[in-house]
């Protein structure tokens, strides 16, 4: 007798699903790590800069290995980013992929930046205190990503700052060190300095200050800021700073209380000469409850809140935020966003002492 499952069947097997979540959530997971594989690769910025470009030059120029470079195009050109053309053998963007080469920073975050933690959700949730022993952020590609959005937030930032007067810019969380090479390039004047916990990112800095001739003129320190505004005496080549700048680190600190006083309070102590801060930060959702209806989140948004939630850090709302430099005596001079729904920039003076 045959056993059950030797038994011939004439029904087809189940289709794969292709339209339905499932399908949506496997290929974004895909399509994400497609993105930034163009990415950090170089591959998508020779096809920008080309235009058209013939699949040997493409792995010549990026010193990929052709065969494994056509099978990551043929993925590319089913998720739509890239047109291939097989007669001449050539490569370009589609319009979709122009919109994603823009925003690739945000990939290059979300995969590089936070992915060691997005792979270890499960070991979080049973022991969040893994979070900076085993499960790890990439401060290198968080930096990368940074930069990379730079390329679309400078005209936003340049908008906000441009009548701002300083001879020295003190740069808090600086990354890859893309703001401070362009608020010091081009004012022979101005002198900068970069502070960053990460030695990734430092390294990454003074690579690229070196790279831009500005060596002379900027200098990168690796400390936390935490410890700055706690000591700004031991820091001095920070603190004599007449501008302040910070990029999506903000949120780390603006809870925390240093030598008895709010973070925010003891930052404008910590700087007594600066004239000017400028940060730019993201921002929580100040919808609480998601709700069936509420459409899909605006990239990056996601995985943002994820993030901060897993890795122990409070958002707040900018609302939230707006009150808390109110509370510590700095008046809001300009708030503008900054090319994301939950992005914005703040434009602060110091203001008078709170009461």
């Amino acid at each position: 007798m045959a056993r059950h499952h030797d038994a011939p069947t004439s029904a087809s097997p189940a289709p794969l699903p292709v339209d339905v979540p499932a399908a949506e959530l496997l290929n974004g997971f895909v399509g994400t790590h497609v993105l930034y594989a163009l990415t950090v690769s170089g591959v998508l910025d020779a096809v920008v800069a080309a235009g058209s470009v013939s699949v040997p030059t493409l792995a010549e120029a990026t010193h990929s290995e052709p065969t494994a470079l056509r099978a990551l195009l043929r993925a590319a050109q089913r998720l739509g980013l890239v047109h291939g053309d097989a007669g001449t053998d050539t490569v370009a963007l589609t319009p979709g992929g122009r919109e994603a080469y823009r925003v690739r920073g945000y990939f290059t975050a979300t995969v590089g930046g936070f992915g060691d933690v997005f792979r270890h959700l499960d070991t979080l949730l049973a022991w969040p205190e893994e979070f900076g022993r085993s499960v790890l952020q990439n401060g290198h590609y968080t930096a990368l990503g940074c930069a990379q959005n730079w390329d679309f937030q400078r005209r936003i930032f340049d908008g906000a700052t441009g009548d701002l007067g300083f001879g020295r810019v003190a740069d808090i969380g600086c990354g890859a060190a893309a703001r401070l090479i362009h608020l010091v390039g081009g004012r022979p004047d101005v002198t900068g300095v970069g502070v960053d916990v990460s030695g990734e990112a430092c390294q990454l800095a003074r690579q690229n200050v070196k790279s831009a001739g500005l060596d002379d003129r900027i200098t990168i320190v690796q400390a936390d800021v935490l410890g700055v505004v706690g000591a700004p005496e031991a820091f001095t080549q920070v603190t004599d700073a007449d501008l302040v700048t910070s990029y999506f680190i903000l949120h780390h600190f603006v809870g925390e209380r240093v030598g008895g006083r709010p973070f925010l309070t003891a930052l404008r102590a910590a700087f007594p000469r600066a004239r000017s801060f400028v940060f730019a930060d993201g921002f929580r959702d100040p919808r609480t409850e998601p709700t069936d209806d509420a459409g899909p989140a605006p990239l990056f948004t996601l995985a943002y809140q994820l993030f901060h939630d897993f890795t122990g850090v409070g958002l707040r709302t900018r609302a939230e935020q707006r009150e808390m430099f109110l509370d510590a005596g700095y008046r809001v001079e300009r708030e503008l966003p900054f090319g994301h729904p939950l992005e914005w920039l703040f434009v602060l003076s110091p203001g008078t002492d709170p009461a």
